[in-house]
């Protein structure tokens, strides 16, 4: 068997304890420690699949407190609450060891290990206000649309339905329009230098919705210039995996209409927050590449036009050449499932 590299980072000298975590799962002084080094290692360690190495010398390194029997029960503990994942991996890079890899399950990673420096909660905060102040921005446009209902009440139900289809299209033509950079014509590199440059200043959110990350979790650039996160917890990160970093960007080039929208999942979902949250994405069907054009009403629900990336004709999404109607978590959950 290879022997593990010598040239690991230091012992970790902040273990950060998130006491309501503690008490919810019930978990001792000892098992909150190791949760809180387990959540601190994904920022220095590197990633098999969903699985990181850490071996028992390791951990002892770090941990010289704690006794490996402690160690070894405290992770069986950790498994039998699903907090987390332990199986034997091999590491290429250690000269395909073979050594005990951790997976920190859904439940895990509710766990808030932040630890924050001025500057970066200076960041956050000033993020947190612009966002707040977009947010108070469309409850007013959002109460205007509501008066203007109030005042003109349509009839009948074929009334309604024209004059949700009709708001539909606004909101369609207000997201085909050009607001501040166009991106379109950037290549990859060009793309990277720009947002970074561009929202790094700011510090205003790149986007959220992305394939492979939970659809809440926000991107922004933080003051180092770095490719940061926000879970839907609140808990922010700095990404530190290339092949995450690596992912997004290729997302975000091949998405280049997501740039600055950032959406709002506690809002009621209607027909006119579908079509502004999915009008122009970019989705994959047979093999073949589509974007949504429009979402709209029909009797039993809502259905969904594309426009085919090569020919631009418009289709219905459909099975076995029936058009399919969707009831509208349904639409957004099918829509999310086959975007690339």
């Amino acid at each position: 068997m290879s022997k593990t590299p010598q040239n690991l980072p230091k012992r970790t000298r902040v273990l950060v304890k998130d006491i309501l975590f503690q008490e919810r799962y019930k978990l001792t002084h000892t098992q909150v420690d190791i949760m809180a080094y387990i959540i601190n290692a994904l920022i220095w360690t590197t990633k098999i699949g969903a699985f990181f190495p850490i071996t028992n010398k390791k951990f002892h390194e770090d941990l010289p407190q704690i006794s490996e029997k402690t160690i070894e029960e405290s992770l069986r503990a950790l498994k039998a609450m699903e907090l987390i994942e332990v199986q034997m991996i091999t590491v290429p890079s250690w000269g395909n060891a073979y050594v005990r890899g951790i997976c920190i399950l859904p439940k895990g990673l509710e766990y808030n290990g932040s630890y924050y420096q001025i500057e970066e909660k200076e960041v956050i905060e000033n993020l947190r206000k612009q966002m707040s102040a977009k947010d108070q921005e469309i409850d007013k446009l959002q109460e205007e649309l509501e008066s203007i209902k109030a005042v003109d009440v349509p009839q009948n139900s074929e009334q309604i339905e024209k004059k949700e289809e009709k708001e539909a299209k606004i909101i369609k033509n207000e997201i085909e329009k050009d607001d501040g950079i166009n991106y379109d014509d950037f290549g990859y590199t060009e793309l990277v230098k720009t947002v970074t440059k561009e929202f790094g200043a700011t510090s205003e959110p790149i986007c959220n919705s992305v394939k492979g990350w939970t659809k809440e979790t926000t991107f922004y650039i933080n003051s180092y210039n770095k490719l940061t996160i926000q879970s839907p917890s609140g808990q922010v990160a700095q990404l530190k995996n290339p092949i995450e970093i690596s992912d997004f960007w290729k997302y975000l080039y091949k998405n280049k209409h997501q740039i600055g929208k950032v959406i709002d999942f506690s809002k009621k979902l209607t027909l006119e927050e579908l079509n502004k949250r999915y009008i122009g994405m970019d989705i994959a069907l047979n093999e073949k590449k589509f974007k949504v054009h429009e979402i709209k009403k029909v009797k039993n629900g809502v259905e969904v036009s594309l426009k085919g990336s090569d020919s631009g004709n418009i289709a219905m999404l459909s099975k076995e050449g029936k058009t399919i109607t969707f009831e509208l978590e349904e639409c957004q959950r099918v829509l999310l499932g086959l975007r690339i």
